[in-house]
């Protein structure tokens, strides 16, 4: 059974209560809650006991300063707030390989049909509530000189360095739900530390089950794993990791709700430029220890 809107799924409110894997804060202003997410390590930072009038408080604070952090996702009903830090490497982890997917929609000549619409701000529909969810990148398609009324993308892309995979599946079902299932594909990057360090990506998608395949249930379509070689220390060199899971495809149809036309495919990122993704997030870790 679905969790009612503006709620998290039983797991992911288990999960964002283990105090032991996130910092968690409780909410008392907007300037202290920009202090703390100065002071924050990692690219997470749970924030209890905030309010729907909190809320807006802290977003008219957010928008009247040049604030590094997006609001991850708001659950009214649990008066929590998940905000997602923009690190170096949190950001390198997304625009690299939301770079390679931009450059092969140019290719076929559809720079002038996707609209990347970054982590524009999604609020809840149908209920009244202030919930809200930012992606740390979404696009979706458009037609040249027309205004479209879709709001919700088709896709969108979650990274977590300091968070865990597990706790970016948990609240992932989100946009399908709240999207009405405008939502088509969520790309989930976690980048793993540690001697082994890597990156895994999964593309998550919604299926018809059923006997009339009207029911809809969250699957995992794809899950590429990107390992450095334990053989070398090398970590800004492409060839020092390993791809395991394929090339990442992305349905054409699935991104521009159509079948692909003539000289239109799907997007495919091939495993040398995941390659490269590895190895320009091993350039931001290397900064970021020089930095400690």
């Amino acid at each position: 059974m679905d969790p009612p809107r503006g709620s998290m799924s039983s797991e992911a409110a288990t999960s964002a209560d283990n105090p032991t894997t996130l910092p968690r804060i409780k909410f008392q202003t907007a300037e202290l809650l920009a202090q703390e997410i100065d002071k924050t390590p990692g690219d997470v930072l749970y924030v209890e006991e905030v309010s729907p009038q909190d809320f807006s408080t802290i977003e008219e604070y957010r928008e009247g300063r040049y604030r590094k952090y997006r609001f991850r996702r708001f659950y009214p009903e649990q008066r929590l707030l998940i905000v997602a830090i923009q690190t170096e490497i949190h950001e390198q982890l997304h625009w690299t390989l939301v770079f390679d997917i931009l450059f092969r929609i140019c290719e076929m000549g559809l720079e002038h049909h996707w609209l990347s619409t970054g982590g524009d701000t999604y609020p809840q529909e149908g209920d009244g509530s202030v919930g809200a969810g930012e992606a740390d990148a979404s696009g979706r398609p458009m037609q040249p000189g027309q205004r479209s009324s879709r709001r919700w993308p088709t896709l969108a892309v979650e990274v977590g360095h300091s968070q865990s995979l597990q706790h970016l599946r948990d609240d992932m079902g989100w946009w399908f739900k709240e999207s009405n299932h405008l939502v088509k594909v969520v790309l989930l990057i976690k980048y793993h530390p540690g001697p082994l360090e890597g990156i895994t990506i999964e593309q998550w998608r919604e299926r018809p089950v059923g006997p009339c395949g009207v029911q809809l249930e969250l699957t995992c379509q794809q899950v590429i794993n990107i390992t450095k070689n334990s053989a070398t220390t090398n970590r800004v060199f492409p060839l020092s990791y390993n791809v395991t899971g394929g090339a990442l495809e992305l349905r054409f149809s699935d991104l521009f709700l159509r079948d692909p036309g003539q000289g239109e495919r799907d997007i495919v990122v091939e495993a040398e430029r995941l390659q490269r993704l590895a190895a320009m997030v091993g350039r931001s870790r290397n900064r970021a220890s020089a930095n400690t």
